[in-house]
């Protein structure tokens, strides 16, 4: 069993926009709300995404634990393709987009990654976690690739997780592990949202 805690990165200057491989940096409020959500937290290994948003978000959180930080190309937002960078206001009528969150396996983003694709990294990347035996790990990720970590770990469908609220700087703990039979497991023991009025 591994005590894993997932954390959202923190806001970037292009709020509402569907940023997957998009790589917009911290802003200034997100930065102070991972400070926030990481203070007086250690870990035995920080893990993070590649993108800029996620790292950034880990170094701070390194700061604080006086850890180093150990890039999973695995964790990295989903692929919005043609969709990526764009308001979700200007995709609001957009009916592909409204399939994608009623049936995201059925109905991937235009030129964009599959949920099938998605599925398997991220659970290579649970598999590498289930298989420490230290803990807790922090993960910083992003909410498309935390909440499929939470679709294999907790069987629920994804279109079920549009329904739980991963804000920027969400953290969220989870204990883990794999069964030789049945896979990997998970148990949802908090979920830590920021506090927006002290941002």
């Amino acid at each position: 069993m591994t005590v894993v805690e997932f954390l959202r990165h923190g806001a970037t200057e292009t709020e509402g926009a569907l940023l997957g491989r998009t790589n917009p940096p911290l802003s200034a409020r997100g930065r102070a709300a991972i400070a926030r959500q990481t203070a007086g937290r250690t870990w035995s290994a920080i893990v993070a995404s590649p993108l800029a948003r996620a790292r950034a978000s880990a170094e701070i959180a390194a700061a604080h634990a006086d850890g180093d930080v150990v890039i999973d190309p695995d964790w990295a937002e989903i692929d919005f393709g043609d969709w990526d960078g764009k308001q979700r206001s200007d995709l609001a009528q957009d009916p592909l987009l409204a399939a994608f969150y009623e049936n995201p396996d059925a109905n991937p983003p235009p030129d964009g990654e599959t949920m099938q694709s998605v599925r398997a990294r991220v659970t290579a990347a649970l598999d590498r976690l289930a298989a420490r035996e230290d803990g807790p790990v922090l993960v910083v990720a992003h909410g498309g690739t935390i909440r499929m970590a939470l679709s294999v770990m907790l069987a629920i469908p994804l279109e079920r997780l549009w329904a739980v609220r991963i804000a920027c700087a969400t953290l969220i703990r989870v204990e883990m592990g794999a069964h030789a039979d049945h896979g990997l497991w998970g148990e949802l023991i908090d979920i830590v949202q920021p506090n927006e009025r002290a941002s």
